[in-house]
Formats: structure tokens, C-alpha cells, sequence
């Protein structure tokens, strides 16, 4: 943190005389990194989602993120990680993928942990690859990712897996950023007719078949047909 202030205050001294240009550049700098660090003083963890939206998740970028990764904790900037995906029992990213958290550790220097974050953040992958970064004050276990996850939103969050679908419950799914659950993909219905329509306007036989289509439910009863 002291060096991080003794830099601010020398490249305050080295800009006297200089262009206004090159002063904005350094107070904009300035400010990032105080705004980062005063994010680093409650959030001492990261949570990094890469994953395929419908292909192949781009290699390149997953192999960039386990360098980074394992660059922070040679340098010590890390000393905890919780790797939630890909694991035994846990789900499995689309087209594969990574779900992890990485915990500073209490010796790490606020600036090694700044630099992780920005080379984390340098990591830009192509269309087809979905990237989060995301601090947080701590990892949450193993266990606690046994839970539901929730998908949707304002970020628009992929079920980890192809084999689940997002529930956004019944009538909310013309909900702008609406949230919903990352529920498995029924394998076997019966087949009683209790029609419902489908978040996509399709009508489907009974729940269970909309679900093992990997459709969240408009509303119970048969489409209109003059519904777009």
C-alpha cells in the first residue's frame, strides 16, 4: 500500500512541466488503482468462470487462465484455490471449461494481487467463450457449490453443464434480466397430456417433456398460435 502511494506521489513530480495530456493519463491511472485498492481492502478473492456458449471453449484463453493462475501462486500473490469445475461429482462446463476461486494469501502484498487481477483481466477470449472475473471477500467451499446455481440475470450466466437447462419459474421468463436455476434435464416422462408453452413458443406435452427440452415454462395450457 506505501508503495503503491510513494509511486502516485513521484509520477506527480516527474509530470511537472510536462503536457496536461500525459497528466490525465497519470491521474487516471491514479484513480484506478485506488479504486482497486480500496476493492482489495474488503475483497481478498476472485472468482474466474471460462467456459463454451455452444461450442469448443476457446483453448488458447483457458491455457492463459491457468498460467496466470499458476504465476500467482509461484509469486505468492495466491495460496488457495477452490476449483470447482471441472471435479468428481461436480458439473462439467460446456465443450469443457474452468470454474475456480483463488484466495490471497496472508502474506501476499497488495500489489501482487493487484497484478494478478490485471493480468486476469488482460485475458480477452473470442466470440463463443464466456469469461467472468469477479472479486469476492472470500472463496466459498467444495460444498456450498453442491448447491443450486443460479443462471441468468443481468450477466446473462450459462448452466455449467448441457445437460441442464435454466428454470426461470412459470410466467417469468419474458422478465427482462430475469434469474433463474440451473435444474438437470429430466431423461424419462410419462406421457400424460398436460400441455404447457414454453419460454421459446413451443407447446410441450407436460412439464417434464418442456424440461428435458431445456425449456422454462411461459405459462400452463397450449401456445397461442399467433403468439410471437
Amino acid at each position: 500500500m506505501n508503495t503503491l502511494i510513494t509511486w502516485l506521489v513521484n509520477s506527480c513530480v516527474l509530470i511537472s512541466g510536462r503536457k496536461m495530456k500525459g497528466l490525465g493519463y497519470i491521474l487516471i491511472g491514479g484513480m484506478f488503482l485506488f479504486n482497486t485498492i480500496s476493492a482489495l481492502a474488503e475483497h481478498r478473492a476472485v472468482n474466474v468462470n471460462i467456459g463454451g456458449t455452444g461450442g469448443a471453449v476457446d483453448s488458447a484463453s483457458e491455457q492463459k487462465v491457468r498460467k496466470v493462475i499458476g504465476h500467482a501462486f509461484k509469486d505468492g500473490a495466491v495460496d488457495t484455490l477452490y476449483v470447482y469445475s471441472p471435479r468428481a461429482g461436480g458439473p462439467i462446463f460446456i465443450e469443457g471449461g474452468l470454474s475456480l476461486c483463488a484466495e490471497a494469501g496472508f502474506s501476499a502484498t497488495t500489489e501482487k494481487f493487484i497484478d494478478f487481477i490485471q493480468r486476469l483481466n488482460a485475458i480477452h477470449p473470442p466470440s463463443g467463450t464466456f469469461y467472468n472475473v469477479e472479486l469476492t471477500k472470500a472463496c466459498e467451499p467444495i460444498d456450498v457449490m453442491n448447491q443450486p446455481q443460479t443462471c441468468g440475470g443481468i450477466q446473462g450466466k450459462q448452466c455449467a453443464s448441457t445437460q441442464q437447462y435454466c428454470d426461470f419459474g412459470i410466467g417469468h421468463c419474458q422478465i427482462a434480466d430475469a434469474e433463474g436455476t440451473c435444474k438437470d434435464k429430466p431423461t424419462i416422462c410419462t406421457k400424460q397430456y398436460e400441455p404447457v408453452c414454453g419460454c421459446n413458443g413451443i407447446t410441450y406435452g407436460n412439464a417434464c417433456e418442456a424440461a428435458a427440452a431445456g425449456a422454462s415454462i411461459d405459462h400452463v395450457g397450449e401456445c397461442n398460435p399467433s403468439q410471437p
